[in-house]
């Protein structure tokens, strides 16, 4: 069994307005590793789980999966199984925080190695937010591989074995989960704690 479930190698992602997303990005995550990516509004955080779930075409770069070196430019997922005029489609019957643990529900059943969480709890109430975190530390502790990006410092701080902080589209900081939050080696991540703590 391979020590590493997710190697990417610098990837590089710019958008049409010429935002870099990613810039010679690379990072190994570990199996039962739960790792957080945090940053401003920007950063490249919530590019990085679509180039890693095959939504966001990457520029330049690898990515491998458990083992699998994924394509490069992959076809768009909602197009291919048929169902992309639904993209943004969302039953109306339940609340925000139902509707976040059937997703969850739903991505467990099939068996996956990894789990990807892009603001799980966003536009969540208190009470909401509860509910779902708890899932996700459940998660965690029977040792699902998972990389979160959240403002969710507490659950940051708690869950987490390792932070990314990524800032313009680059990593600024990524260090044990600890050190991020006693002895960050930058003085962008202290500035970014200090706002938010």
């Amino acid at each position: 069994m391979q020590s590493h479930i997710v190697i990417a190698g610098k990837l590089c992602k710019t958008f049409d307005n010429r935002v870099r997303a990613l810039h010679m990005f690379s990072t190994r995550i570990s199996r039962g590793d739960v790792v957080v990516v945090v940053g401003p509004s920007g950063a490249g955080k919530s590019t990085f789980l679509g180039c890693l779930n095959g939504l966001e075409d990457i520029d330049s770069g690898t990515i491998e999966i458990d083992g699998i070196l994924l394509n490069e430019n992959p076809a768009n997922r909602l197009e291919k199984v048929g169902i992309a005029d639904k993209a943004k489609s969302y039953p109306d019957q339940l609340s925000g925080g139902q509707q976040q643990r059937v997703a969850i529900a739903r991505a467990l059943a099939m068996n996956p190695r990894i789990m990807l969480f892009d603001e799980a709890t966003s536009a969540l109430d208190p009470e909401m937010i509860g509910e779902v975190l708890t899932v996700m530390k459940n998660l965690a502790g029977e040792g699902m591989t998972m990389i979160c990006v959240t403002h969710e410092m507490g659950f940051a701080r708690e869950v987490s074995d390792r932070v990314i902080f990524k800032e313009e589209g680059q990593v600024v900081e990524e260090c044990p989960t600890s050190v991020f939050f006693t002895q960050p080696k930058q003085e962008r991540t202290r500035q970014f704690l200090d706002k938010i703590l």
